[in-house]
């Protein structure tokens, strides 16, 4: 869960400013990694990660998270990422396949007088020399701030917030039942 979860948890975290998270409900299963009508038998007895996981993550800030990941399941997509608030939302179109990008236009809805109103915000043409020099300029941030003893580009917290997410999905799913997370208050 780890390896396709934390991306997508990143994501939607990072939109809305990284809150602390506070309980989780969780669930995880592994139903086609360990079917042997999926994987060679040898394969699906020596199959240990989940291939779907789902989670009711309260945040600070009164925020609800309702997260779903998956790598195998009989459908396509969980879903689109959508982010509702008080003064409008936000859908962030899926991918078949996490690859780090979003799956279409993404589009902000909210009322503008007294009607509902969308905005589509296109898509950036990052591909090709152009990806490679965004991925490229991240990596230099990261290598600079350890050169130069600065601060990584990453704030720690959010490695922590989106780490202890998944450990409580784990947790939850194992003991059946929400689990509070007691973190501390990290910069």
């Amino acid at each position: 869960m780890g390896d396709i979860g934390c991306y997508s948890l990143d994501m939607v975290l990072n939109a809305i400013g990284y809150p602390k998270p506070l309980t989780i409900s969780g669930y995880k299963s592994a139903f086609f990694g360990t079917n042997p009508k999926v994987l060679s038998e040898f394969d699906a007895n020596r199959f240990s990660v989940e291939d779907f996981a789902a989670a009711f993550v309260r945040l600070e800030g009164d925020i609800i998270l309702d997260f779903r990941i998956a790598w195998a399941m009989n459908i396509n997509t969980p879903g689109d990422t959508v982010i509702l608030g008080t003064e409008g939302g936000l859908r962030i179109p899926s991918t078949d396949c996490w690859n780090g990008s979003v799956g279409g236009p993404m589009t902000i809805y909210k009322q503008v007088a007294g009607s509902q109103v969308e905005f589509e915000i296109p898509l950036c043409q990052n591909t090709g020399d152009a990806a490679k020099g965004l991925f490229y300029a991240k990596l230099r941030s990261f290598i600079d701030a350890i050169n130069n003893g600065g601060t990584a580009p990453v704030p720690t917290s959010q490695i922590f917030y989106n780490q202890a997410i998944i450990d409580g999905i784990v947790k939850s799913a194992e003991c059946g039942h929400e689990i509070t997370l007691d973190l501390p208050d990290i910069k």
